[in-house]
């Protein structure tokens, strides 16, 4: 509703600015809160295309498929209503992490990973079955931000997922060390956790970034075929 109440000076609302087809850059008001669930689908249904993976009773494969490799972020900011919690659980319930003000913190629950802890952050390559470093992406699945700065900051840090790209994850990396130098003027003390091998690199900061690998003593690691399950591991037994 703010975002419908604001004006620029030719009178249009975001939603005008930013209209025209749902396509990346867009902006669409899908309803009130409870329309919620029609994102939700919208991360099942890329698993069911994408993947072919079955919707009907199948909930643990779409959720893994979605926290892997589905690059989605909610953001549930003001008021934290009983109704805005369930729905906020029901995304990171899905793999999507979320990220909630200040007053999120009055329910006492947060899902807090620790980037730090190596032995935390394998995943199974399904191509081969073996147990792979996948870093800390994404590294909390529920987050309340103290502020709108360190909110957006972490929207683009939790976009990592361990399936991205080396093009992609170079984006994604532009946008968090980016955020991270205009908003709070430094560098991320943690960005070497997000480089796989050197193609992630963003061109524009290579030489600043390759001078923290080598200081954070960094070994390159493999960009797996990530999945929590170890069923829908493909590798063939002899």
């Amino acid at each position: 509703m703010s975002a419908g109440m604001y004006k620029d000076e030719e009178g249009k609302t975001p939603y005008e600015i930013f209209s025209g087809a749902f396509d990346a850059g867009g902006l669409l008001n899908v309803g009130s809160c409870v329309s919620n669930p029609h994102i939700a689908g919208a991360a099942i249904k890329i698993a069911s295309i994408f993947a072919k993976r079955g919707l009907r009773a199948n909930y643990e494969e779409i959720a893994d498929y979605v926290l892997n490799r589905v690059g989605a972020v909610g953001v549930a900011w003001g008021a934290m209503s009983q109704k805005a919690a369930s729905i906020a659980s029901g995304f990171w319930r899905l793999g999507v992490p979320v990220i909630v003000g200040p007053h999120g913190t009055k329910y006492r629950r947060m899902l807090l990973g620790r980037a730090d802890r190596e032995e935390d952050w394998y995943v199974y390559d399904a191509r081969t079955g073996e147990r792979v470093y996948a870093g800390p992406a994404p590294e909390h699945l529920f987050y309340a931000a103290e502020t709108k700065e360190e909110a957006m900051v972490m929207i683009a840090k939790l976009c990592m997922r361990p399936n991205d790209t080396t093009k992609g994850r170079a984006i994604k990396l532009t946008h968090y060390i980016d955020l991270h130098k205009r908003l709070f003027g430094t560098m991320p003390k943690d960005v070497h956790l997000f480089v796989r091998n050197l193609g992630d690199i963003p061109i524009t900061m290579k030489d600043e970034i390759v001078k923290i690998l080598e200081e954070k003593g960094w070994k390159e690691t493999v960009i797996p075929d990530p999945t929590l399950l170890p069923r829908l591991i493909r590798k063939r037994k002899e």
